[in-house]
């Protein structure tokens, strides 16, 4: 029994410090410094670095669990990643339209002008990285081998480590902490469905662009540049907490339906995991 729980442990605990330490130190000592000696743009050089980072969470993802596992990376999949990133770029962009679409019809929101375009290009760079550091770390380690282990329903509590993470962000709330724990729930579904890091990542990338877009505040974060320049008027039960649109009931409302219906299909489909027993799952891939 140790040797199991050593053997799941030490899986989790090296793909966390290996995508989070490994792309910081590459990122601070190879990267940054060479794109400094090589362009002088700030701004430019900030958001290559941003895409590099991205990059380099895959790789460090690829190979720290080809040599660990000794397996195909059925979660690195590139047969539906097309369909994947675009049903979950739709998915996650449409949501967030959806309730903005609401909180207009309300009167709650209102729309006072644009921006040029290429002031979300850097943040949608920042959410790309970002993104994906949090869907490989979160769903393609934690998750992936909690579920391999222990099954679908008790892996869905690393939902629960996901949304105590956020509590960290600027302006959270109980109630934001609450969200994100669903909004985990609907990303790690996301992934047991497919079995890939793909439609995740693509819907969390979405949810989070279409904030810079219509101007709420990201997770708590205002540092962003928005693309229309808005005014929110209204209960923060409605527009949300100084969180942003997240802590709102509409956001709550649409994420909890998508879990719901997403359980429910994984359940339909046979997707849902069962615990497992074996040492070394992987051994004899």
């Amino acid at each position: 029994m140790k040797k199991i729980i050593d053997y799941w442990i030490s899986r989790i605990v090296l793909g966390i410090i290996a995508c989070v330490l490994g792309t910081f130190v590459i990122k601070e000592f190879v990267t940054q410094p060479l794109l400094q000696l090589m362009l002088d743009s700030e701004e430019l050089r900030n958001g290559i670095q941003q895409l590099l980072s991205g990059v380099l969470i895959i790789a460090i993802y690829y190979f720290v669990y080809k040599g660990l596992e000794k397996r195909k990376l059925q979660e690195l999949g590139l047969d539906t990643f097309g369909k994947d990133m675009s049903l979950g770029l739709l998915i996650g962009f449409g949501l967030i339209s959806l309730c903005m679409l609401i909180l207009y019809g309300l009167g709650y929101y209102q729309i006072n002008g644009m921006n040029s375009p290429s002031v979300i290009l850097l943040p949608f760079t920042l959410l790309v990285s970002a993104a994906l550091l949090e869907e490989f770390v979160f769903r393609g380690v934690i998750y992936r081998i909690l579920e391999e282990r222990f099954g679908t329903n008790i892996a869905l509590f690393q939902a629960l480590i996901f949304g105590v993470v956020h509590y960290a962000n600027v302006n959270a709330t109980v109630s934001s902490v609450g969200f994100v724990i669903l909004f985990g729930v609907v990303l790690s579904l996301m992934y047991t469905y497919t079995q890939k890091l793909w439609l995740p990542f693509s819907f969390h990338l979405g949810w989070n662009f279409a904030q810079t877009v219509y101007g709420t505040t990201l997770s708590g974060d205002t540092s962003f540049d928005a693309f229309l320049y808005t005014e929110f008027n209204g209960s923060a039960f409605f527009i949300g907490s100084e969180f942003g649109i997240e802590d709102s009931f509409f956001s709550f409302l649409f994420i909890s339906i998508l879990a719901i219906y997403l359980y429910w299909v994984c359940k339909k489909n046979g997707k849902l995991k069962f615990p497992n027993t074996k040492l070394h799952p992987h051994t004899s891939n």
